[in-house]
């Protein structure tokens, strides 16, 4: 028996085409990265966004795993990342460089997020905003105060590899599903807002159940913001 012909597409190349656009379920996704060192990381974005409407899927979308914390927001990035043939490790112990203001000496924290691959590497500092999606100027500010929380943190992480920030946004309507027009003037919302780069999807059927407190979340986003 002959040995069969060996593949000339590299692990990499088979995972990227696996993860193409056109292989995502979810009927609204998006993926940008205006900032070139960021595109090794398109795979990992794009896995996100599989992870995401896997979860729903599981749970009937019964339950969505982006209107819970911090967090389980993570969570669902680092498996992306593993997803994607990349490493991912959370909540680990790092030195931090002291807050002026607050602190006087540099202390031991922890780092949200650290995810790599042979030849890129992140630290990642997240925060998680819930914003009405029928108020985009109310929205903005609230998106921006977390980014800038979430540079900051970054910036603080001693660390030697790059870092980033990172916010998870979840918009809601209360008290019935968002419309079709909310959703597009809040994704053109999104796309005004500086950063590295830029991932969302509106899950099939995201609105089917909304949470306790009678809200619907139709969908998620993700910003990257380099440090």
């Amino acid at each position: 028996m002959t040995d069969a012909p060996r593949s000339t597409v590299s692990p990499t190349q088979e995972n990227e085409q696996f993860l193409s656009e056109n292989h995502l379920s979810a009927t609204d996704r998006h993926v940008g990265i205006p900032s070139a060192p960021l595109e090794g990381l398109r795979p990992v974005l794009l896995s996100w966004i599989n992870c995401v409407q896997r979860y729903i899927d599981v749970w009937d979308a019964d339950d969505l795993p982006y209107w819970y914390n911090e967090q389980a927001n993570v969570s669902i990035l680092a498996g992306a990342a593993w997803k994607a043939d990349w490493t991912a490790i959370e909540e680990y112990q790092v030195r931090k460089i002291a807050n002026e203001g607050t602190e006087s000496y540099s202390s031991i924290g922890r780092n949200d997020l650290y995810i790599a691959n042979e030849t890129h590497g992140w630290s990642i500092e997240a925060k998680v905003s819930y914003v009405p999606i029928d108020n985009p100027e109310r929205a903005r500010a609230q998106i921006n105060e977390k980014c800038a929380w979430a540079i900051r943190d970054a910036n603080r992480v001693h660390y030697d590899e790059p870092r980033l920030g990172a916010v998870f946004i979840a918009p809601y309507s209360a008290g019935k599903p968002a419309d079709v027009a909310q959703i597009r003037m809040f994704r053109k919302m999104l796309l005004d807002i500086s950063c590295a780069a830029i991932a969302w999807v509106a899950p099939s059927h995201a609105q089917k159940t909304h949470s306790h407190d009678g809200r619907y979340y139709p969908m998620v986003a993700l910003l990257l913001l380099s440090s």
